[in-house]
């Protein structure tokens, strides 16, 4: 039994054990950088540690999957991920990555999301997609304080602007702007905050006419 005078020095202690513990097992030390206080349970697989970065604070779920390829199909590849301080990632994330992918801070993103900015080519008929070359990677960027929900996709090109809403099983192919809410496949932008009026608006597509 702990005293209640020394309980929170013992809480602190154990905290810190089992962080020490779960960086082992991850290898953060492998990491372009691996914040304080962060955590990776489990992940199916890890590649290019030393091209991931971590923020602190950030705990990312059971079951993700980081691909990032520096070679596939004689093609050669520069890609960098980096998760921002504070953000949790849901189990079963997969993260598809040969160019540049970032996650800000502040984030919360839920299971079983794919983030990708790239794909298989297959303009050869001949050949089995998943051996032909990756496409020329155009960037992702999830900015500070957004929510995505479990199974969708976020897609080469993308940015989701800072405060937005991307709903269960939305397919992002098109940016997505600050403080707006977006469904579909592929998602469409359904509501937004107009600052000028100070209140949220309903957006109508096709068109892009807003009613409230």
């Amino acid at each position: 039994m702990v005293p209640a005078r020394l309980q929170p020095e013992f809480d602190d202690a154990r905290r810190r054990l089992l962080g020490w513990r779960w960086r082992r097992k991850v290898g953060a030390d492998r990491f372009a950088h691996f914040g304080e206080q962060s955590i990776v349970y489990k992940p199916i697989g890890v590649l290019c540690r030393h091209r991931i970065e971590i923020g602190d604070r950030v705990v990312v779920q059971r079951d993700a999957m980081f691909s990032l390829v520096e070679e596939a199909h004689g093609r050669t590849h520069d890609p960098w991920l980096r998760i921002g301080d504070d953000t949790h990632i849901g189990p079963g994330i997969w993260i598809s990555c040969v160019g540049h992918i970032e996650i800000a801070e502040h984030n919360l993103l839920a299971g079983n999301i794919l983030i990708a900015d790239s794909y298989h080519e297959y303009q050869d008929p001949d050949i089995p997609i998943f051996h032909q070359p990756m496409a020329d990677p155009r960037p992702v960027t999830i900015e500070r304080g957004c929510h995505v929900g479990s199974n969708a996709a976020i897609l080469a090109g993308v940015t989701i602007g800072r405060n937005s809403f991307v709903a269960a099983n939305a397919v992002v192919t098109r940016s997505v702007p600050p403080n707006s809410v977006v469904v579909g496949n592929p998602a469409r932008v359904i509501r937004r905050y107009d600052r000028e009026r100070g209140k949220w608006i309903e957006v109508h597509e096709p068109g892009g006419a807003v009613f409230d």
